[in-house]
């Protein structure tokens, strides 16, 4: 049951991330009301799918630790019983070595259950966490985890994404984009185990066979009230990374009256952003202020009627009209300024889609083109276009634009020409076998007696 719920909780949030459109619809006013520090970002409603800002969201860059997302959910996958134990073995530490990873203590012969090490992969960000993990998942073929890591990214539809390791080390081959990592946080907060976890600030690590208990902490900073910069009462949960390479990482959800959105931010710097002498996490930064800016300034509303009409088409052949209204196929909801009304709002019809006519019969809800949604002239939603009512095939108006047709063809009329020619010539023949027969009964046929009897 716990895995149906799973299932389905993933299966209706990736719906709506399966629904992103390729534009983001308030650019222009991000940009313009905030500084961003990183390379890569993506913001966009959880509810409906909307894409709201983005920079960069398609490009290719090093995961860091966010590739644990994707061994989260690998193991969330694979593993019914999350009390089983599992024991870490000295080569997943020692391959660690020298490597300048981020460890959680984690020793040698030590035993700790999955969900400890779900625990230590999420919130310390353990890279040791990651490799027992994954060799416990596949019995010690780490190849083969990594391509079911590759396989679950594909399958969400993560084609920028591949994976070389489950932990996160810098690799030429191991990259995302910050629009993936979106679909995946997305996908593992469908996991209860995964939102439990991630939404923690600290966690008691029991006692193991080598180690006392021990309390871990998050490296989320956006969820501990003391770090005034970053913190935001609004973040469900999440995941950072961080590389010299990859630069500062954070993925995250948030909620907040009843709204719902996930910002993922990429290779942010790390600097001084307030000369206060200390320097900020521009991640956290970035990803905080993207939240309050989309929670401060907009709300769903709808922004289609579907009894509005929006253009008109000509039509062929119909009974009682030569026209047909378009209408929004549905009512379409939209995160959109606060305070917008209706008439600041513009449906346009796109011009490659709208025919030139349609023909009778013409049934209501036929769909006939698109449209994009506009606010301030900037697009931020595109619709379709459906037949508001509809007309009946006129049979006389059918014929009578055959016949049109017909005579204005070049075809009929040679054919025309010809038919007249033939006409004149039969015509004349006539009257010359006419003129014959005339002429031949003015003459009498005489015998040679009566020809006498004349004389």
């Amino acid at each position: 049951m716990k895995r149906i719920l799973c299932f389905l909780t993933a299966a209706l949030m990736l719906t709506a991330a399966a629904s992103l459109p390729a534009h983001a619809a308030y650019n222009e006013y991000v940009d313009r009301e905030i500084e961003l520090h990183a390379d890569c970002v993506y913001l966009a409603g959880a509810d409906n799918g909307e894409v709201l800002y983005e920079k960069n969201a398609g490009k290719q860059t090093h995961p860091a630790s966010l590739t644990k997302l994707a061994t989260a959910i690998v193991v969330l996958d694979h593993c019914e019983n999350l009390n089983e134990p599992v024991t870490v073995s000295e080569s997943c530490i020692t391959e660690l070595s020298y490597t300048g990873s981020s460890l959680g203590g984690l020793k040698a012969g030590e035993t700790l259950s999955v969900y400890d090490l779900l625990c230590c992969l999420l919130l310390q960000s353990a890279n040791e966490a990651a490799t027992a993990l994954a060799d416990y998942i596949t019995d010690g073929d780490r190849p083969q985890f990594v391509r079911m890591m590759n396989e679950t990214a594909q399958a969400l539809g993560c084609t920028d994404t591949n994976f070389v390791n489950p932990h996160g080390l810098d690799d030429d081959d191991q990259y995302t984009t910050a629009r993936d990592t979106a679909t995946l946080l997305l996908h593992a907060m469908g996991y209860p185990a995964f939102a439990e976890i991630s939404a923690m600030t600290s966690y008691k690590l029991p006692a193991t066979n080598l180690q006392k208990e021990r309390t871990i902490i998050n490296t989320n900073h956006m969820l501990k009230k003391n770090y005034t910069d970053y913190y935001s009462p609004f973040i469900n949960g999440g995941k950072t990374g961080t590389t010299s390479i990859a630069g500062h990482c954070v993925a995250v959800t948030a909620s907040k009256g009843g709204y719902n959105y996930v910002c993922v931010v990429l290779n942010a710097i790390m600097e001084d952003m307030d000369n206060d002498g200390v320097d900020e996490n521009g991640a956290f930064i970035d990803a905080k202020a993207l939240l309050n800016w989309a929670f401060d300034n907009l709300e769903l509303k709808q922004i289609c009627d579907p009894d509005q009409i929006v253009a008109q088409v000509p039509v062929e052949f119909g009974s009682g009209r030569d026209t047909v209204g378009l209408s929004p196929a549905e009512a379409i909801y939209s995160l959109v300024p606060k305070g917008v009304g209706e008439g600041s709002l513009l449906i346009e019809p796109l011009a490659d889609s709208l025919p030139k006519s349609v023909k009778a019969p013409v049934k209501k809800g036929d769909a006939v083109a698109a449209a994009r949604v506009l606010y301030a002239q900037e697009e931020i939603h595109r619709i379709n276009l459906v037949a508001a009512a509809d007309v009946k095939l006129s049979v006389f108006a059918v014929v009578g634009s055959t016949a049109r047709k017909l005579l204005s063809s070049w075809i009929f009329r040679l054919c025309a020409i010809v038919a007249i020619c033939a006409l004149i010539v039969l015509f004349r023949r006539a009257r010359k076998r006419a003129a014959a027969r005339k002429n031949a009964a003015g003459y009498r046929v005489l015998n040679y007696d009566d020809f006498m009897k004349l004389k």
